[in-house]
């Protein structure tokens, strides 16, 4: 009987091993102009598994650290079904992490997307500290952004080497300062260059990325920015990998990443497979069948197919 017992709690734990996939939805290189518009390209809500080592966590979302320009030193954790980013340190630097290469977003990016996260600051060293994810980073110092500050403004912009030129105007939201600015038309609270509206607070940023008129951005559905300025510089990066920032003395939660193709304001649906039985009873059946097999001295071997 102890030999049998050991035989089925060794089953019981092997059948409670579920392998971890990354955020990617679609398999190979997809192609755009091929699917729906509001198709899925990637999601990940950091669900189904916590991981405290950075380097651990980082492979199970099946990222990679980028330091061509300066050293990771921010902790990325998965806990509580949230990206837990801890980077408010005085010897921080800007942090960032490859989500998906030039391969698989080539014939994405090149095409009308979308792209959605939330985001809750829970400190900062400074007003302007941020969070944010580069489009059509080049490996190195170029790219386009939205960087949605602690301070509740922020910038729709494009990184050349060692300057922020922006496409957004400085009337828009995401630049007021009056009764237009976001944390005003959001929360009813009068801007201040000084303060840390967002602290706490959790937004949703979703970027609306036209190959014609530029990204437009929404905090929380609320337009704050669209491309008015310095369109020369649209279209003029041709790589296409997306990197999730964290800048110096900044610690937040991330959630919900989602990439889609198209300009809908939400992708669709992923139709989910119905189970073909009830997975408790069938996998429970199955251990136990396996165990009283073994206990009677017959030899099995059970294999299951990943999919």
């Amino acid at each position: 009987m102890k030999k049998s017992a050991l035989i089925l709690s060794g089953i019981l734990a092997a059948s409670l091993v579920v392998p971890v996939a990354a955020g990617v939805v679609q398999k190979g290189t997809p192609d755009a102009s091929k699917l729906p518009e509001g198709t899925l390209i990637y999601e990940e809500n950091f669900d189904g598994f916590t991981e405290t080592n950075v380097d651990k966590a980082l492979t199970k979302l099946g990222w990679s650290k980028v330091e061509t320009l300066t050293k990771f030193t921010a902790k990325y954790t998965v806990e509580n079904g949230k990206l837990i980013i801890k980077n408010n340190t005085a010897d921080s630097q800007d942090s960032y992490a490859l989500m998906m290469n030039d391969d698989y977003l080539k014939n994405v990016c090149n095409k009308d997307y979308t792209y959605e996260y939330q985001v809750t600051y829970k400190g900062a060293g400074n007003t302007s500290r941020y969070v944010s994810l580069l489009c059509n980073y080049d490996g190195k110092d170029n790219y386009n952004t939205v960087d949605m500050r602690v301070r509740g403004d922020g910038y729709n912009q494009t990184r050349r080497v060692s300057s922020w030129i922006h496409y957004n105007n400085t009337t828009c939201p995401i630049r007021a300062t009056d009764k237009t600015s976001y944390v005003t038309q959001k929360f009813g609270e009068t801007f201040n260059t000084n303060g840390m509206h967002l602290i706490d607070k959790t937004i949703t940023i979703r970027v609306e990325t036209s190959i014609e008129k530029g990204p437009t951005v929404y905090v929380d559905n609320i337009m704050v920015s669209d491309m008015q300025a310095n369109k020369d510089k649209w279209q003029t990066i041709d790589h296409y990998a997306m990197v999730f920032k964290a800048s110096k003395l900044i610690d937040a939660e991330i959630d919900n990443i989602k990439v889609w193709t198209g300009l809908a304001d939400k992708p669709l649906e992923v139709k989910k497979e119905e189970p073909k039985a009830s997975a408790s009873t069938a996998d429970l059946t199955s251990v136990l069948a396996l165990a009283a097999a073994a206990s009677a001295g017959a030899a099995f071997v059970a294999t299951k197919k990943r999919k």
